[in-house]
């Protein structure tokens, strides 16, 4: 009792302590100046209350069997209903208290109370520029002011090739004013695809709304855009497709009208692109923001070159379709046109065939890692509609192992030859090595079958990418069956016999594609592809090549010289997995430093190539390879590098190659906030503050 007394005494000091001129201090002197006989008689008191409630709680109790946990909502239900004792204090000791000392803690799940973010800062038009500066009332976001301040490129990306005429004023509008119409367009396919074209620009606009219940009011009664594709008659995007197309935004009244005139679907839906990015989220408008609108514009515009590229690979590691999907709507803002897949290579054959079920079988990394023929199908529609073409490549004869070993279980013999054999580094350039039987038909036959089934489900036909780089020929000279064979044609070079398979691959091509000849096939720069044997295997007419080497190598001045067609990859400059050391113990680097976006801008090799060889450059194609890219990286390693390539296959602006125009680093901050409000993950080009205070960073 003694002890219960002693600790009465130290509660009341406590308290008196704690809450100084509370009632709280009387009752606690009261507890401890209570005699030990009286505190004997309560505590038992209270033990026979305790027990009677006991008793009757358990007498009620339903069976362990029937009770059930809580759930997600009724446990956040229970801690929104939690009341927490709060003690205040006014002395100066309870005041000074850290964090970590105070007796109430808010729960996690708890919503704070609604608070209205009210920044100082505005941005004013200074010198063709936006300068950041503190107000008290009418601020200009920063959305804004770009849109009205800096020439008449200002908002877009690529930079249009012809005439642009951008107004500064602007109106207010709801997205659910926006109207749709197709007009002066005879092709159904054309049509259809507008109106899937149509349903993508929607929902880019909606992207944009960060405040979907905002109150602002409309400037407009109407807002139509009428889109007209003319008299095409084809729906394909090929080599030929004029991507031309004219802009025109009018205002009259309170009627917004806005017409598109392209020469082909993908020229109308390039315009309808560039309009897109006439339109911004105004955070400044109202009190909840505003979707605001250039009230007049006018843009001629057309591409440099007809072929503007980017390679994902995929043999290396395997990426989702919606990871995929999240690439094209990155190209299709950028306006790039062709999504070179490299679906397979040495260490992975990720698509589950219909006809040949045993290569993914083989060589996937796993079930949950292939590619059906109905997602191959169900991007080329996706990429199509957002103005892409889907460009798949089967590496071979080399970059061939998994997936290929099932031919000898299965009486067709060895299809892929010194597949994992060590050591690697006398086989291929990194493990798994593989490249294929160029004596077994049954290579050929599968290799067919394979292409048929990506060219139907693509519906790509005019161009085919068949791979052919990094052949080794000290793989094929090792099998006495290959020399034999080799000898029995009088054959001594193996570059012949290379060849030869490329030759009986463009037979069966041909029948893979219904008997129509490609107008293009893709071959990678090789031993094969320079002097002598290209002029005397290689058709310039058929044959075009992707130059991938140093821009200071010999290799595409002599192409053009030679009259091949060139597309333009050249490792120094537009390889983006470059930079990041080396994945193996031994060797070195597999491409030195990482590629910045002003690299990749300002690279124009075409400079120094004689006028007369222009028209023989299709254009540029950037490449991702895969050996050290994690699905969360894909994206990051791509914007804004890609789009840095967009522009310069769009428009090519003038560059020294050493600088870069400060209004360029303007419209690419602008468009990577573009890429990130349609749900395309890209790495930062430098810290906020410098795209919220434009030119003071350079």
């Amino acid at each position: 009792m003694l002890l219960l007394r002693s600790l009465g005494a130290d509660f009341a000091a406590y308290v008196e302590l704690r809450v100084r001129r509370r009632p709280l201090v009387r009752f606690a002197r009261m507890v401890g100046s209570v005699p030990s006989g009286w505190m004997r008689r309560v505590l038992l008191f209270l033990v026979l209350v305790t027990g009677v409630l006991l008793i009757a709680m358990f007498a009620h109790t339903p069976p362990l069997a029937s009770l059930q946990p809580f759930t997600a909502r009724s446990l956040k239900d229970l801690r929104r209903s939690m009341v927490t004792l709060v003690v205040s204090a006014d002395d100066e000791e309870i005041a000074s208290e850290s964090p970590r000392q105070r007796l109430y803690e808010l729960p996690e799940d708890v919503p704070r109370a609604n608070r209205t973010f009210q920044s100082p800062w505005s941005w004013a038009c200074v010198a063709g520029r936006c300068e950041r500066r503190s107000v008290r009332s009418s601020r200009i976001s920063l959305a804004t002011c770009t849109a009205m301040c800096g020439g008449n490129s200002r908002l877009l990306w690529p930079k249009p090739s012809g005439r642009v005429d951008l107004g500064t004023d602007h109106l207010v509008f709801h997205w659910q004013q926006v109207e749709l119409s197709t007009v002066n367009t005879s092709n159904q396919d054309v049509r259809d695809l507008l109106e899937q074209a149509k349903d993508v620009f929607m929902g880019n606009l909606r992207s944009l709304v960060r405040a979907p219940n905002a109150k602002s009011r409309s400037a407009v009664d109407s807002f139509v855009i009428y889109l007209s594709a003319g008299a095409v008659q084809d729906a394909r995007l090929t080599l030929d497709t004029d991507e031309s197309y004219h802009l025109q935004v009018l205002t009259k009244g309170k009627h917004l009208e806005v017409r598109i005139i392209g020469k082909s679907y993908y020229g109308v839906r390039h315009g309808l692109e560039t309009f897109s990015q006439m339109i911004w989220w105004d955070e400044a408008c109202s009190k909840q923001g505003c979707l605001r609108v250039l009230s007049q514009a006018s843009v001629e515009d057309k591409p440099a070159f007809a072929y503007r590229g980017l390679l994902v690979d995929t043999g290396r590691q395997f990426f989702s379709l919606e990871q995929l999907k999240r690439v094209i709507d990155g190209m299709s803002a950028s306006k790039l046109n062709t999504f070179h897949w490299h679906l397979s290579d040495s260490q992975s054959f990720p698509y589950d065939s219909a006809q040949f079920p045993e290569m993914a079988r083989w060589g996937a990394y796993s079930g949950d890692e292939v590619y059906t023929p109905e997602d191959v199908k169900e991007l080329a529609t996706y990429a199509r509609i957002r103005g892409v073409r889907v460009l798949v490549e089967i590496d071979s004869p080399a970059h061939a192992g998994a997936g290929w070993q099932w031919g000898v279980e299965h009486g067709l013999g060895e299809l892929a030859l010194c597949v994992d054999q060590q050591p690697w580094s006398a086989y291929c350039g990194e493990p798994n090595c593989g490249q294929l039987n160029p004596i077994n038909e049954n290579s050929y036959k599968i290799l067919e079958g394979l292409y048929r089934e990506l060219l139907d489900l693509t519906e790509v036909r005019d161009i085919v990418h068949l791979g052919g780089d990094e052949v080794n020929l000290d793989c094929w000279a090792q099998y006495s069956n290959i020399s034999a064979a080799m000898q029995a044609q009088n054959m001594t070079d193996y570059h012949v016999l290379w060849a030869e398979f490329e030759k009986k691959l463009h037979s069966r091509l041909i029948k893979a594609n219904h008997g129509e000849a490609p107008k293009a096939v893709i071959l990678w720069s090789s031993p094969l592809t320079k002097r002598p044997y290209i002029t005397q295997y290689l058709d310039s007419s058929v044959h075009v090549i992707q130059s991938w080497g140093g821009s200071n190598w010999p290799d595409t001045p002599d192409l053009l010289e030679d009259g091949f067609r060139v597309i333009l990859s050249h490792v120094d400059a537009w390889y983006l997995d470059c930079g990041f050391g080396r994945w193996r113990e031994t060797g070195e680097a597999a491409c030195g430093e990482y590629r910045t976006w002003q690299t990749v801008y300002n690279h124009r090799p075409w400079r120094d190539y004689p006028p007369q060889q222009q028209h023989l450059l299709l254009g540029g194609e950037a490449a991702i390879w895969a050996e050290q890219l994690g699905q969360a990286s894909l994206g990051p390693r791509l914007w804004p590098r890609a789009s840095a390539l967009a522009e310069r296959l769009w428009s090519d602006l003038p560059s020294s190659g050493y600088t870069t125009d400060e209004s360029v680093y303007t419209r690419l901050s602008a468009h990577i906030e573009l890429l990130r409000s349609r749900g395309v993950r890209t790495e930062a080009m430098w810290p906020h503050w410098c795209t919220q205070n434009p030119g003071k960073c350079l």
